[in-house]
């Protein structure tokens, strides 16, 4: 190897591993500042006298905007480059995570998390862009993993992170204390973020007789064309049963905790936590064996797991203590995300790199319109019947991602079948797989 073909090397090692660092951590702050007011609510319904179903009607008021923003995000970052997007929804993040803490009602509280939701939304896609523009083929599905076990990992530590602020500042001030942090994650994207691979570093690091090209940007027509797939929305569809489990239980676990089992808000936030550190790792347990042994026929997986995640959620229900309720959930998340990759991974794995906006995109807005059905229907559920009813609703998420399952392409071959219709794969990827792209499910 030549001096500048190993200066290459290491070049392209460096913008992986700075790409993934940034990127992660981006991630966690972007839960953090999302799950404070799953911290908070008990707290905001008192002080603006509000029921369960109103305050989750806060919650869902989010989602709908960061469910519409997934695909307008996907087209933005494909369209006009990955890191200009993510600044802007950093940027955009961050005031409005603050500006909750000056909400003065109902009203006001609801505009300014729909608005805070529409940034929120545009990033998901961007990361994916991002991630893809800058590691090589080899490297992407471990820097996707990693990137990936940022969001468990950030529901875990969003609630450690909030209680003490709350019980320190009061709920307002933990929004302002928060959002320094994003402010502090703005810098490091506008500084740390490195610039996409060159086709000379991709060559280097690949050691490819054929040059793979950098992640291109596509047009606006590319990028709508794969909206017609019906096959990518039954992927979403998918997703959403998937998230209403894992939106349901972020979302109302600290409240049923705090109203139901007397726990104190630092024991809350404590926790609220452990089953989502469990997920982490199972999410990344998830991914390496979809990688290795089950690269097709998701079926396998996914109905299993949502047959047994129906089971644990129906004791975790029944579960006569916290500790208990804890325990039983933490099996539910551990199991759970061993399907998040069976679920995520084949689309986006077998789209063509400039598609992984759009793509992600379409797959991330079944998720996050999870997000706006599961906290208010679970807030009406708990006030006008009781929190087992309103749990006992995340199995529809079960019912939905088995359905998806059966009605999904189950090899690659059948996938790049139906994406055929809508895509000309003869240009932007080879016959055999494409080039894997950043996964990631916000």
């Amino acid at each position: 190897m030549t001096e500048g073909k190993s200066s290459r090397v290491r070049s392209a090692k460096r913008v992986a591993t700075a790409a993934v660092a940034v990127l992660f951590m981006t991630w966690l702050i972007d839960y953090i500042d999302r799950l404070v007011i799953t911290l908070a609510l008990p707290d905001i319904g008192e002080e603006f006298g509000l029921g369960t179903t109103m305050q989750g009607l806060i919650l869902t008021a989010f989602f709908i905007t960061y469910a519409a923003m997934q695909i307008p995000g996907g087209i933005l970052a494909d369209t006009k480059g990955a890191r200009r997007a993510m600044l802007i929804a950093a940027g955009g993040w961050t005031v409005f995570t603050a500006a909750s803490g000056i909400a003065i009602g109902l009203t006001t509280m609801i505009v300014i998390r729909a608005v805070f939701g529409i940034f929120q939304g545009m990033y998901p896609a961007a990361s994916m862009k991002a991630l893809s523009e800058r590691t090589t083929p080899a490297q992407r599905l471990t820097a996707n993993g990693i990137m990936s076990a940022s969001n468990p990992l950030g529901s875990a530590i969003a609630p450690i992170v909030a209680a003490p602020l709350i019980v320190a500042f009061g709920w307002r001030g933990a929004f302002w204390s928060v959002s320094v942090l994003g402010l502090l994650i703005v810098i490091v994207l506008w500084k740390g973020m490195p610039k996409p691979l060159t086709t000379e570093e991709l060559a280097a690091a690949t050691g490819q007789a054929t040059t793979p090209q950098p992640v291109a940007q596509v047009s606006l027509r590319q990028a709508m064309g794969l909206l017609k797939s019906s096959m990518m929305w039954r992927f979403a569809l998918m997703m959403c049963g998937f998230n209403i489990i894992g939106w349901g239980l972020v979302s109302w676990v600290p409240s049923y905790l705090r109203e139901n089992k007397d726990v104190s808000l630092t024991g809350v936030g404590l926790l609220s936590g452990v089953p989502w550190v469990a997920a982490a790792i199972s999410m990344m347990i998830g991914g390496y064996l979809f990688d290795r042994f089950l690269k097709g026929n998701h079926r396998r997986v996914v109905i299993p797991v949502m047959v047994v995640l129906g089971g644990l959620l129906v004791m975790m229900v029944r579960a006569g203590s916290a500790g208990e309720f804890i325990a039983w959930e933490t099996c539910a998340t551990l199991v759970m995300y061993l399907a998040y990759m069976q679920i995520f991974g084949l689309p986006l794995r077998m789209l063509p790199p400039e598609y992984a906006g759009v793509g992600g995109g379409m797959v991330n807005f079944g998720g996050q319109l999870a997000g706006a059905i599961s906290p208010f229907v679970m807030g009406f559920l708990a006030e006008h019947f009781s929190y087992g009813v309103a749990f006992s609703f995340l199995g529809t998420g079960c019912v939905l991602a088995i359905v998806g399952a059966l009605v999904t392409p189950q090899t690659p071959e059948a996938f790049r079948a139906g994406l055929g219709r809508h895509l000309d794969l003869s240009e932007s990827a080879p016959k055999a797989a494409p080039e894997p792209v950043a996964v990631s499910a916000a």
